[in-house]
């Protein structure tokens, strides 16, 4: 009674602690050490178990380079599922705070058990050493044993379910990249799926870059066929970005490989890199102050010989591909200034990626902060830029409940924008996506007001 007094005490203390430290931090991202703590499984069971048996081997052993050894038991074991307890307490997370939980209490029986098993191994018995005190010693070994059984049931489902979901992604992957793959044509760039509830529906949402946009009896024809690859109920999502030809391209222009009159040294090589390589980082700077708010933010150059002329990659921060007439203006004023003729090839990567929140969420995590840097240098270098912001809701949601989650994820960034980007609100507009999806996110997108006449 006083060892569990004791042990209660102390879980409840250290709880309380970790409790108020995530109430008052601002950290509330939930890392991936957390989250490996909230779904336990049948290895965490047995880590949990070794420490034990060790600790408790250190103690009967009483060697004095063993004594540290309980206490990295419980290090390991007990305090940090605790400690994420109470952040998921603090942060009003009760899933994060239940799964935690129950990661300590496996550990937990697992440690008293592999102790009990040592004592006894190692002669310990009860003071009173008669024939009923052992009986109950036993009779505890014997319901121990059977909650550690017991335990380990759901525990086996949450390993299962792992691997299961690990296969679910590859196979998902492999049926997406079949369909969008096409040489010269598109490339998948990133997807994300979500298992519904009704009939084991699996929506699954992916980013597609593609020259030419994908018809709808293209996409209709790509969902049937990962439908059937996978041989399950699939709702398919694609975003479509449209890309030059030069974007789906291997980026692997190099000097020593491109062709070049008359086979030219390495020597001769490096010398004309180190000598056109500073001239085009001035003219990418002058460039920059026209296509403003967009910026260069790398390039790369080869040599053509049959064109006579200067190859030149750039890559371009911006939301929008650049028109014909854009693309040719761009490419006569770097002939212009670097007086040669110049082929250029532009690629474009958004201002932001998409920002994915987790659902039920609304606040704007430490990493999407840092993600929405570029867009202060935009407004500092061009302050008649919009923005606009598309909120994408999570369609596991009553209609009114996610509307209004979807809102105040849009009204948090834009106050985010006004307040640290010192962006006018005036040029901030928010709207609401037309479809839902299984992971709530929004879409930033960067354009240039016309000018008043």
């Amino acid at each position: 009674t006083k060892s569990l007094r004791k042990v209660a005490i102390s879980v409840v203390a250290t709880v309380l602690i970790a409790t108020l430290a995530s109430y008052l931090s601002p950290l509330s991202e939930v890392t991936r050490e957390i989250s490996a703590r909230t779904t336990p499984n049948i290895f965490d069971l047995m880590i949990a178990f070794l420490s034990g048996t060790a600790g408790a081997a250190a103690i009967c052993t009483k060697k004095n380079y063993l004594t540290i050894v309980p206490g990295v038991a419980i290090a390991t074991a007990v305090i940090p599922p605790l400690s994420v307890t109470g952040f998921g307490i603090g942060n009003g997370n009760p899933t994060i705070a239940a799964g935690a939980f129950f990661l300590f209490f496996t550990n937990f029986v697992a440690i008293v058990l592999s102790t009990c098993l040592v004592f006894s191994l190692y002669g310990f018995r009860p003071t009173m050493a008669a024939e009923e005190n052992m009986k109950k010693l036993k009779r505890r070994l014997v319901y121990l044993s059977l909650l550690l059984l017991l335990i380990s049931v759901p525990l086996v489902y949450t390993l299962s379910r792992g691997v299961t979901e690990i296969k679910l992604k590859r196979d998902v992957e492999a049926s997406l990249k079949r369909q969008f793959n096409q040489e010269k044509r598109s490339r998948l760039a990133t997807f994300q799926f979500t298992e519904l509830d009704d009939g084991g529906l699996l929506e699954i949402e992916a980013v597609v870059n593609a020259v030419e946009y994908l018809k709808d009896r293209e996409l209709e024809l790509a969902e049937q066929k990962v439908r059937d690859r996978l041989k399950r109920k699939v709702r398919l999502h694609v975003e479509q970005v449209k890309v030059l030809p030069q974007g789906l391209a291997e980026q692997d222009i190099t000097l020593a490989s491109a062709i070049v009159p008359a086979r030219p040294t390495k020597e001769i090589l490096q010398e004309a890199r180190e000598g056109i390589v500073p001239l085009i980082r001035q003219v990418s700077a002058e460039a920059e102050e026209l296509i403003s708010p967009s910026r260069i933010t790398d390039f790369s150059v080869a040599f053509q010989d049959k064109a006579s002329a200067l190859l030149l990659t750039v890559q371009i921060r911006r939301d929008y591909p650049l028109s014909v007439e854009e693309l040719t203006w761009l490419e006569k004023f770097f002939s212009a200034s670097l007086n040669m003729p110049v082929r250029l090839r532009v690629e474009t990567v958004p201002f932001v990626p998409v920002l994915f929140f987790n659902p039920g969420s609304t606040a704007l995590t430490e990493a999407m902060k840092k993600e929405l840097e570029p867009l202060r240098d935009a407004y500092a270098r061009n302050d008649r830029i919009l923005i606009s912001l598309e909120a994408v809701a999570e369609a596991n949601l009553p209609y009114r409940e996610r509307i209004r989650l979807a809102n105040e994820r849009a009204e948090s960034l834009a106050s985010f924008l006004s307040a640290e980007c010192r962006i006018a609100p005036l040029q901030i507009r928010k709207t609401l996506a037309a479809r839902a999806a299984g992971r709530p996110s929004i879409k930033i997108l960067v354009s240039t007001l016309p000018e008043r006449g």
